[in-house]
């Protein structure tokens, strides 16, 4: 299984996906017009990567805004993640960074719908390094 990497522009996040790490990151804005577009790839590497899992999967969310689609798509994909917290003998770390209070009320809302427990980070935005180089 390879590794997913994809640029954040100014109306999709940063994607990287790394199976060898058990490392999976979406940071940035999300407000495609064409969710599927940015979102399908992403569906299709977790229903590979939930077949062959590490034992310890890190899930790191770090939002500054997206829409109303977006989060459709988002839960599509936390709703994958159930596979893996199910499996009692693999870990399931999701954290869920935000700099305001609507952010963390959406990370609590996928938390609730989901079932999953998530660590809720307070963290600067500016943090977030976007070059692709170093990934």
């Amino acid at each position: 299984m390879e590794r997913l990497l994809s640029g954040a522009t100014q109306k999709s996040p940063l994607i990287h996906m790394d199976p060898a790490k058990g490392l999976i990151e979406i940071m940035g804005r999300s407000t495609p017009e064409d969710t599927e577009k940015v979102f399908r790839p992403i569906i299709s590497w977790v229903d590979k990567y939930v077949k062959q899992p590490k034992e310890k999967t890190i899930v790191n969310f770090h939002f500054e805004y997206f829409n109303s689609s977006t989060t459709k798509a988002l839960m599509r994909f936390v709703n994958k993640l159930v596979i893996l917290d199910k499996d009692e003998s693999l870990e399931l770390e999701i954290n869920w960074l935000y700099f305001d209070e609507d952010m963390l009320e959406y990370g609590q809302d996928f938390e609730e719908l989901s079932g999953l427990s998530f660590n809720f980070i307070e963290s600067d935005y500016s943090n977030i390094n976007f070059d692709i180089k170093s990934y």
